[in-house]
Parts: C-alpha cells; structure tokens; sequence
C-alpha cells in the first residue's frame, strides 16, 4: 500500500513497498499527482515488470544513450550526434530529473532554435538542424521509456519543428555558371604558387570537383589507386576528432559508395598533374610523399584540410574576380550543369551518392523546374499553329 506525506516545499512525497521494504518514487506538485505515479509503480511491482531508478537525471539517461549509439552507428554519425548533444541538448536539460521534463519545456526549447536570428536577421539555424536537434531528444526520451524502463511515455511523442512562415523561400542552391566556372578555372591553371609554382594542386582539386562531383570530404581521401582506367572508387573520406586530428573513415552510407566515370579530359589532367607531383617527390628532398600516395596532398606529404581549401579556394576566387560561394559549389554546380547537358535526375543522384533520388529532386527542384519550362517553350515553339 502506497503512502504519502505533505513536505515543508509544499510537495507531497509518495512512497511504495516492494519485498517488505519502504522506498520513494518521488515529490509531486499534488497529492493526486502522487497517488497516480504511485498508482502506476505499484501496478509495475504487481505484474513482476522492471522498476528502474525514477528519478534519473537527464544527463545519466543521456550518458547511457550515447553510449549505446556509440556501439550501432559509424564514427562520423556519432561524433555529429555527440556534438548536438553537447552543445544543444545538454546545457538546458543535463541537471533536470527526466520525470519533471515537461512536454512544454521542450516545445519552448526547440522553439528557440527557430527564433534565433543572426545580426542581419536571418535564421540562425536551418529547419534541418532544428528538425535534427528534435530528433536526437525523441531518440533520448524513447531510450529512456523502452530501454532503461525509467519513464511510462515520452513527452516528445509527435512534436514537430515549428514553421515560422511556410510561405518562405527555399534556400537558393549556390552554384557557378559555365562561364564564371572557366573563368576561375583559367585563372588557377595561370596561377603561380610561391613555394613550387609548377605544382597545380588548388587547378587540379577545383577542376577534378567541378568534373566530378564528389564531396570535399570524399575528394581529399582519394588515393592514385582509386583510379583504375576512367573509373573512379569512392569508397572513404576524411574528416576530424574533438582535437581537430585527422581521421579517414567510411563513408556517409551504403549509397556514398560509389564508382564513378571520369572524362578523358579529366583523366589527361590527372595524369599530367601525377607527373609533375612524382619529378617533385624525386628531385626535391622539401617534397615529401604521403604514405597513403592520395593524390591532393601538399607539398609536405600531408593531407589537405577542409579549413585550409575554404581559406584557399576564398582567396583564389577573390583574385579571380568570381563570387566566392563556398567549397560544396563545386559539387551543385557538377549537377547543374549536368541537368542543364540534359542528364537524368537518377543518373544524377546515383552519380553524387545521393540516398534517394528525392533528395536529389528536392536539392535542385528550381533548375529541373526552369530546364522544363525551357523544354516546354521549345515544344511550344515547335508545335505553334
């Protein structure tokens, strides 16, 4: 039999007896609130069920559900999970018992992420990450009630990111014309680089980018024997630790792994580029060859940083007089122009390593829209009376 008493807070405290010994379950705002949640631990204790610690902080719940994540998803995802966790998720939460954290709480939290505006008044954080920050704490509370038995529902069951303005432009894809991509092309291929200016690697990365469409993560992984013929193996990435220490890991997913075709042209400048960097390695002892033998490594045998190619690429596109529009330009502006060449959305999706051919689709819904409605003027055209 359950038993209650009136705390000096004003809280009632309930207590339940399991094996002939008295234990809390915890304070409630109400004496019904009590009666209910004891209600409920008592029916758990009568059916043999398990009556784990209810009063577990949120912070011990997150450490075990990290830790199970650690174990059943690859490194990158986790260390992204992790990163969230740390910097979104934990600072408001860790300290609360997971009992208390109210449905409400959440909604104001997650609303949060929505409202926050930079200086210039844009959106500090994207849907994407808000729908992704959402995710990981239904993924934490639904540990908590299947697994760890700590909680009877989630208090996150069927929230959503709220939209602020459903009428809002999609973010624009950034990509280069044909015409801006030569001209910053012909640029770099003049270019002359202080330490060895006969050694093209920022030409090289930024055409091979443009040609191939690979991901930067996926492109300074490469390896001289991921090149068999015109076929291209892409099969791992870099990336870096909390300490910012380079790792090269698997990729994305299943579809990342890919083998791709490569232009003969492409091939022609790779090759080129392949003499040049082993008379380096030969006849200058300053030019040291990466053990794993990658093909963009720089002239001391290391490979390249996603930081320092943003930095570079900036500062080439500045010289160059063309809009500096990120490093993952290369990537859309490979599938722009593709679709423009007249390439299919799954030719394309397969080609990026896209999941789906959704993404694909939804990524670049303006241009396919505009290449259709160039199609359909020339039908027009053609079958005008």
């Amino acid at each position: 039999m359950a038993t209650f008493r009136k705390l000096k807070s004003g809280k009632w405290q309930a207590r339940v007896s399991r094996d002939g010994k008295e234990f809390s379950i915890g304070t409630f705002r109400t004496k019904k609130e009590a009666e209910i949640e004891a209600a409920k631990v008592e029916e758990r204790i009568y059916y043999g069920q398990a009556l784990n610690d209810r009063n577990m902080m949120f912070g011990d719940v997150v450490d075990e559900w990290i830790e199970d994540k650690r174990r059943n998803v690859k490194e990158p995802t986790y260390e992204q999970i992790e990163t969230i966790v740390r910097l979104h998720i934990r600072p408001l939460f860790e300290n609360k018992r997971i009992l208390k954290i109210r449905r409400t709480e959440i909604k104001k939290w997650i609303q949060s992420y929505v409202d926050k505006v930079d200086d210039e008044g844009n959106p500090e954080y994207s849907y994407g990450s808000c729908l992704k920050y959402l995710s990981i704490m239904k993924s934490i509370f639904h540990f908590a009630v299947y697994e760890l038995e700590v909680l009877e529902k989630s208090p996150a069951d069927r929230l959503k990111v709220p939209v602020k303005d459903s009428t809002e432009k999609k973010e624009v894809v950034k990509y280069f014309t044909l015409t801006e991509l030569n001209k910053l092309l012909d640029f770099m291929k003049d270019y002359k680089h202080q330490r060895f200016e006969g050694y093209p690697l920022y030409y090289m990365l930024m055409y091979f980018l443009s040609q191939s469409g690979l991901r930067i993560s996926e492109a300074l992984a490469l390896r001289w024997t991921d090149l068999q013929g015109n076929q291209l193996n892409v099969e791992r990435q870099t990336s870096r630790d909390n300490n910012n220490n380079l790792k090269v890991t698997t990729l994305k997913n299943t579809s990342s792994y890919r083998t791709i075709g490569l232009e003969a042209d492409v091939i022609k400048e790779l090759k080129k580029f392949k003499v040049i960097q082993n008379e380096l390695i030969l006849g200058n002892k300053s030019f040291i060859q990466n053990k794993d033998q990658i093909i963009f490594q720089n002239y001391l045998g290391n490979y390249l940083t996603p930081s320092t190619v943003r930095e570079a690429i900036k500062k080439y596109c500045e010289k160059a007089g063309i809009e500096y529009k990120g490093t993952h330009v290369f990537r859309h502006t490979h599938a722009v122009l593709l679709l423009e060449s007249g390439a299919s959305l799954l030719y394309v999706s397969k080609r990026l390593g896209h999941k789906t051919i959704k993404t694909t689709a939804d990524t670049y819904s303006a241009i396919t829209q505009k290449i259709e409605e160039d199609e359909l003027k020339k039908f027009a055209t053609y079958t005008k009376r």
